[in-house]
């Protein structure tokens, strides 16, 4: 193929009937959300780099303004989100129910599978807080994974109160290298970069123990009562827990305990994660295919405190996972009817009566 007919590497192109499956799937999840009450907001697809939150500083796409300014193009909707709810939508009263859906731009370095532009639906409470909150917005990502047909899934939910609580006690300072290095491996599940991040650093021994034991899984990773155990020493750790436990509790009284699993290495790596975070993982991928969690100091930082919790979903990796897991027969699109009549005139009559009915016709080659 011509160079010039080539796609940018990392660029997305969908036609036809993958195109087609999309839509469906789209539709579907944004039913849910508005199911809810959520409504739409549709933010810009470019905003100055500031914006964002700075551990995304190195996938950012930026340009600069023709005024100067250094621009970026979105590359996830929460920050913006958030912006809008601070300034033009500061004069509408708290809670705000939003949701949204398009396409995020963010650099990954070229291997099998990664892209740079993707789609994202998700949704964002500002002004919801509580366990009454966080338990909306995980019902709802539970109702979304069901309602496109997926049936083998697990949220996984861990507390950012539980790690950040640990690193401050372990010496790690806010924004520092090592502190960033020690999320990341914590969410690689990788003790030895881990110890790299530790070595940088000096603080609780307890604390240090218990973030070994979370990137090794000795059986705290997974457990709260194993976890109380170790974290007894440390009082906001220990808050984090009860917090998380309510919530699990209540998830299995509602009778959807079977859609939760534990995992207290979660911190979802950005530094605005203040609560419950969690990761949405479907059976027969290797990888996420959404997640979000609690971030209530955000807002306070951009003049309108409030507290918020959000998630979001990967069009591409959900309709992925709809293909592994939803049967060929369900999933499969229908053939077009084809359309009949002796005349141009017959033929539109039985297109329209056949679209009435909800068929998908080829009306054919006019003549």
């Amino acid at each position: 193929m011509h160079t010039r007919l080539q796609l940018p590497q990392g660029a997305s192109c969908f036609t036809f009937d993958e195109a087609r499956r999309r839509r469906a799937l789209e539709a579907q999840v944004i039913s849910v959300f508005e199911g809810w009450a959520y409504d739409e907001i549709v933010p810009p697809l470019f905003d100055d780099a500031a914006t964002f939150d700075p551990s995304l500083a190195s996938k950012l796409y930026t340009f600069t303004g023709r005024d100067g300014t250094t621009l970026a193009l979105r590359p996830d909707f929460t920050s913006l989100v958030a912006k809008i709810a601070a300034g033009r939508l500061l004069q509408v009263k708290a809670p705000l129910r939003l949701y949204y859906s398009g396409e995020v731009v963010r650099y990954e370095p070229p291997r099998a599978g990664r892209q740079s532009e993707f789609h994202q639906m998700g949704l964002e409470f500002l002004g919801g807080g509580g366990s009454a909150a966080d338990i909306e917005v995980l019902v709802i990502a539970i109702e979304c994974l069901e309602a496109v047909g997926v049936t083998d899934f697990v949220l996984a939910l861990g507390h950012a109160g539980v790690v950040t609580a640990l690193l401050d006690e372990a010496g790690f300072r806010d924004s520092d290298p090592p502190r960033q290095a020690a999320l990341e491996s914590l969410n690689r599940r990788d003790p030895a970069g881990l110890v790299r991040a530790l070595d940088a650093v000096t603080g609780s021994e307890v604390a240090r123990r218990a973030l070994m034991g979370l990137a090794e899984d000795d059986g705290i990773r997974q457990s709260i009562s194993s976890a109380r155990q170790v974290l007894g020493g440390v009082g906001r750790a220990s808050a984090a827990l009860d917090d998380l436990e309510a919530i699990t509790v209540t998830l299995e009284r509602a009778g959807l305990g079977g859609r939760v699993a534990i995992d207290l290495s979660e911190s979802r790596s950005l530094d605005y994660y203040t609560g419950v975070v969690f990761r949405i993982y479907g059976g027969g991928l290797g990888f996420e295919v959404g997640g979000g969690g609690r971030y209530d100091s955000l807002l306070e930082g951009l003049g309108r405190p409030m507290p918020a919790i959000g998630f979001m979903l990967g069009l591409d990796r959900l309709t992925l996972l709809v293909e592994r897991q939803v049967t060929a027969a369900r999933d499969a699109v229908e053939a077009p009817a084809p359309v009949h009549g002796n005349s141009l005139a017959e033929r539109v009559l039985d297109a329209r009566a056949q679209r009435n009915r909800g068929a998908r016709i080829r009306f054919g080659d006019l003549a």
